[in-house]
């Protein structure tokens, strides 16, 4: 495959795979609507750095990984929804952390509120870069479509990575975005209601891969 096909392929796979309503999805869309766009933008670009990753081991490895995760279909939607309810159980316990710190965060709002904004946004990055990681889909997902494409040499697996990856950050951003916006015009209550029911979707999503394994 030369390397302008392998790139609207891998283009085409990002952005079929970043639109899927999943569980990062569902918390993507809490955090910007609670943190804001730049928070909600910085969450984004840590998940497509993840999908960057993932597709390029995946167009790197071939057939091999194919071959390899469908072995262990059962373990990896196990280990999947294992990390999902960590996750979600983990998020419903911290919401009476986090509305605290947002309250202390807006009483000392002034000069240092620029660089406690960087540092908020580096945390949901990093934050969402391990959320997407431990999740095992990701690269199987990867996997599969790279498997399906005779991508044969370095050059065409580096366009369906890059590929892969503009697509997921171009979502993920106008995704992010659109709620953090979105979150001007909601009260704190709903936020609050959003944030629940974001991680109540995560556990009936972890539900779902641990009965179908």
């Amino acid at each position: 495959m030369d390397p302008t096909a392998a790139l609207i392929a891998g283009l085409a796979a990002g952005l079929a795979i970043a639109m899927q309503v999943g569980a990062i999805s569902l918390l993507l869309v809490e955090t910007a609507v609670a943190g804001g766009v730049r928070i909600g933008v910085a969450a984004g670009l840590g998940v497509a750095t993840v999908d960057l990753l993932f597709a390029a081991a995946a167009a790197v490895a071939g057939g091999t990984a194919g071959v390899m995760l469908s072995e262990h279909e059962t373990e990896i939607r196990l280990v999947a929804a294992a990390a999902l309810a960590a996750i979600a159980v983990h998020g419903l316990a911290a919401l009476r952390r986090r509305r605290a710190e947002r309250a202390e965060a807006s009483a000392g709002a002034g000069g240092a509120s620029t660089g406690a904004d960087r540092a908020a946004a580096s945390a949901h990055y990093v934050r969402f870069f391990a959320l997407t990681s431990v999740n095992p889909l990701t690269i199987a997902s990867f996997a599969a479509v790279a498997t399906s494409l005779p991508l044969g040499n370095p050059a065409a697996a580096t366009a369906f990575a890059a590929g892969v990856g503009g697509a997921s950050a171009g979502w993920h951003v106008l995704l992010t975005v659109a709620a953090g916006r979105a979150g001007r015009w909601i009260t704190p209550r709903i936020q609050r209601a959003l944030a629940v029911a974001g991680r109540v979707g995560v556990l009936a999503i972890a539900a779902h891969l641990a009965l179908g394994a």
